[in-house]
């Protein structure tokens, strides 16, 4: 009988270095693992605090080019500085042109206004601005942009705001008012 309990007293030894050998590796490996991770945050963390350039947060400085003057060239100015837009009497709609001096092409530029008319198609109404609402600077620097009034816009009053951010994230702000006469 002594020589069957030493025979169990070894098998569970071994049994027990192989547990304590399994959770050991299993251990170094959870360890090694935390360990890249750790080492991955930190790199990561780097990167984007760090990275390649002085600034990471964007660029720094200011815009030497960038300019912003809205105008209505084809319209006449009252002493007020409102730009007058007869109504052509017999027409569905009146247009004229806009245009914004940015200082360079390819810039995105927007533009809002606080004046509507009911646009509908195919049964279908809603409320359409009097301006688009976006358009890109040329190569001349300005940006062009069509208004077009209906006859239920006369006697309103439209103010056109426009605007973009240059590459350094400065915001560029200009607005006229527009006075839709009969």
């Amino acid at each position: 009988m002594m020589m069957s309990e030493k025979i169990e007293d070894d098998k569970r030894n071994l049994k027990r270095e192989k547990v304590l050998k399994k959770l050991k590796t299993k251990g170094e490996r959870r360890n090694m693992l935390k360990k890249m991770i750790k080492c991955i945050f930190i790199y990561t963390i780097s990167v984007i605090f760090i990275g390649c350039e002085s600034n990471v947060l964007g660029p720094s400085g200011e815009c030497t080019n960038c300019h912003l003057e809205i105008e209505a060239p084809n319209l006449p100015m009252d002493k007020n500085g409102v730009y007058q837009l007869d109504y052509n009497d017999g027409e569905i709609q009146t247009f004229t042109q806009l245009k914004a001096y940015i200082g360079y092409e390819m810039e995105y530029v927007e533009w809002v206004t606080n004046v509507t008319f009911e646009g509908c198609t195919w049964d279908y109404c809603e409320d359409v601005p009097v301006v688009n609402g976006s358009s890109y600077s040329s190569d001349d620097g300005y940006s062009y942009q069509m208004m077009g009034v209906m006859e239920e816009n006369i006697g309103q009053t439209a103010t056109i705001w426009v605007g973009y951010y240059d590459n350094y994230g400065t915001q560029w702000l200009d607005n006229i008012e527009v006075k839709i006469n009969e």
